[in-house]
């Protein structure tokens, strides 16, 4: 076990400079798709200036159709790494502990912070994402992609950590 100790804080800052770079180039592209063009953006936290949370990107946003897919192009791709996550750990492609470790961070664990964190936020009275999905649908469609995009990524991530288990 003391063999790959000093990954996890490697694996953490891999993890700390991906999540909000991954899901703000995410709704870029989802953006770029609709021929929409950003305003403004920071695509991951100014860490070097104290920030250690804030990363957007504002478009002229008008509640369309269209604007329900670019905001919730992240969450679709948070599912879709848990998803191939879950297969790739399931397969055992690899037995390196830091590749395993990667597929556990990157596409497992933190697409469920990313729609954990984000969802809750929105429960609790945060405008973000989720309340620009309720704007561009309703509170329904906003809650149950919420909700089952959420549950997908914990059961599957439960799945996971079972199945790792074997790699250490």
């Amino acid at each position: 076990t003391k063999s790959y100790v000093f990954l996890i804080p490697l694996l953490y800052l891999v993890w700390f400079l991906t999540y909000g770079l991954l899901h703000e180039l995410t709704h870029l592209f989802g953006m770029w798709i609709f021929g929409k063009v950003a305003t403004t953006y920071q695509l991951m936290p100014h860490f070097w200036e104290g920030d250690f949370g804030t990363a957007f990107i504002n478009y002229d946003f008008r509640g369309e159709y269209k604007d329900f897919i670019i905001v919730a192009s992240p969450y679709i791709r948070d599912v879709l790494f848990v998803a191939l996550g879950y297969y790739l750990i399931k397969r055992k492609v690899t037995n390196h502990k830091f590749l395993v470790g990667l597929i556990l961070i990157i596409l497992v664990f933190s697409p469920l912070f990313d729609i954990t964190n984000n969802y809750l936020g929105f429960v609790m009275g945060y405008r973000n994402d989720f309340n620009a999905l309720r704007v561009s649908s309703n509170a329904f469609i906003s809650n149950l992609v919420g909700i089952s995009f959420m549950l997908f990524a914990a059961y599957y991530s439960f799945k996971v950590l079972k199945l790792s288990i074997m790699y250490f």
